[in-house]
């Protein structure tokens, strides 16, 4: 072969050379080429950008210097394999750039080989720093988004059973006025009547006024507050009504007992009228008894009503704006009139400081708050004890203690009463978002803070509030 041949295959391989090492050099993917005893043998452009390191770094470090130190064992296995010859299709691990920043990186490895001795090993990276991040972005949002989900269906939870005990409590005096009105229009009549036959017989200006004061008088009176004493009224009333041959005298007597009527006032009536009208005038007192009661369950239920509507209004803060300054005895007394289904047979104590200026709220979740910790207060008395609210207000924050009488938080449980989705109710029982709710809405919106001291029969929950805005009130 002579040198006109030899030339032209050198100048071809030059070439090929270059023309594989501009691959290389220009290549997106990290390119690295290592020896057996660790030292690089090339690295490529790509390579440089991501770790930071030039060719006098390169000449003093050997792959070891680069490997995480987390990541150390499962490379060391990975070279080890890659020194026999195995191809590592499949890896992932993380880097040290110069400026000490962990660099994950996935790829691949081959090894090459002259004759049976695998003389370097090449690797092929990409940098997923960006795809790491993403994911963990998208698994934070997925995570915020079941918390949301969480807490929408707790909140969902509780107002059912707010609904359906305020269904409860509306539907009863409803039930009672409806009761009562149903039987107004007969009672008139039998007035009405009463009245036009005393008319009729001609009953002198005496006989009415002792009839009318009587009548005015009824349901005024005092009755007995024991029943054994209110029984014998009644029996009293009824065997005078049945020696004077009034009709219906069982069905008159115990209403006339209620309404403070005795014996005495019968003797007066009877004195005031003639015989023959002595009925029609039982009759009209009592009629007017009934028509008093009736007037008294429509004025009680209705206002009973009307304090739930309004307490409703309040609770949900309907009727304002997102940022209000309001009475922070407000939303208790709302919230007490909101749970008083599951109050029946707890005795509820109040202890205010009614100086207490007008704090910044925003919308109802105070409310949330109030709810929570009373809810929590009766199931951990079991529907029987005693609740004390009372509120104070120093270095420019209020503060709500609301104690109960109940079993009390066990020590190892305390600390982590307010963790999301932590609870010690049974199964079913509860979510364990409550006072997470609680402590989101006083420390995060409102900049108050909130903690709670037990013992067995008495467990206080504390909550400070910043009374204006520049005030910020951190946990004692």
């Amino acid at each position: 072969m002579n040198s006109n041949d030899v030339a032209p295959a050198d100048l071809r391989l030059a070439e090929s050379e270059q023309r594989y090492q501009a691959v290389i050099e220009n290549a997106s993917d990290m390119i690295q080429s290592v020896r057996a005893d660790g030292s690089f043998e090339f690295v490529n452009k790509a390579w440089r950008d991501s770790l930071g390191y030039d060719d006098d770094d390169l000449a003093t470090l050997n792959i070891w210097h680069l490997i995480h130190p987390d990541a150390m064992d499962h490379c060391q296995i990975a070279f080890a394999r890659a020194m026999q010859g195995e191809p590592i299709d499949d890896l992932r691990t993380t880097f040290v750039a110069k400026d000490g920043r962990a660099v994950p990186i996935e790829g691949s490895v081959t090894s090459r080989m002259i004759g049976d001795e695998v003389v370097a090993t090449h690797g092929f990276f990409r940098d997923i720093t960006e795809r790491i991040r993403t994911q963990e972005l998208e698994e934070r949002a997925a995570h915020l988004e079941r918390e949301e989900r969480a807490r929408y269906l707790e909140k969902m939870a509780a107002l059912g059973k707010l609904s359906a005990g305020l269904a409860h409590e509306l539907n009863n005096p409803a039930a009672a006025v409806q009761r009562a009105n149903a039987g107004l229009d007969e009672t008139l009549r039998s007035r009405d009547a009463a009245i036009l036959a005393l008319a009729t017989a001609g009953i002198s200006p005496e006989s009415w006024r002792v009839l009318d004061e009587i009548r005015d008088r009824a349901g005024k009176g005092t009755r007995p507050d024991d029943p054994i004493a209110l029984s014998d009224v009644e029996a009293e009333l009824e065997d005078w009504l049945g020696d004077a041959e009034i009709d219906r005298a069982w069905e008159i007597a115990p209403s006339l007992a209620e309404a403070g009527v005795v014996v005495d006032d019968l003797d007066a009536i009877s004195a005031a009228v003639p015989v023959e009208s002595l009925s029609p005038a039982i009759d009209c007192l009592a009629a007017t008894v009934s028509l008093h009661e009736s007037l008294s369950i429509i004025r009680e239920s209705s206002r009973r009503i009307s304090d739930l509507v309004s307490a409703i209004k309040g609770y949900t803060h309907m009727d304002r704006a997102t940022e209000h300054s309001g009475d922070i005895h407000d939303g208790l007394e709302n919230t007490l009139v909101i749970l008083n289904h599951r109050l029946q047979n707890i005795e509820v104590s109040r202890s205010y400081d009614r100086s207490i200026p007008p704090i910044l709220m925003y919308g109802n979740v105070l409310n949330q708050v109030w709810t929570n910790i009373i809810d929590n207060a009766i199931d951990a008395m079991n529907g029987e004890g005693r609740i004390t609210i009372r509120t104070r207000h120093a270095d420019g924050c209020a503060f709500v203690e609301i104690e109960d009488s109940g079993c009390g938080i066990p020590e190892d449980v305390l600390p982590r009463i307010f963790e999301p989705f932590y609870t010690s109710k049974p199964q079913g029982k509860g979510t364990g978002l409550g006072l997470d709710t609680a402590w989101r809405i006083v420390t995060e919106e409102h900049q108050g803070s909130i903690w709670a001291n037990s013992a067995p029969g008495q467990t206080v929950f504390t909550v400070r509030l910043p009374i204006t805005s520049d005030e910020e009130c951190e946990t004692a």
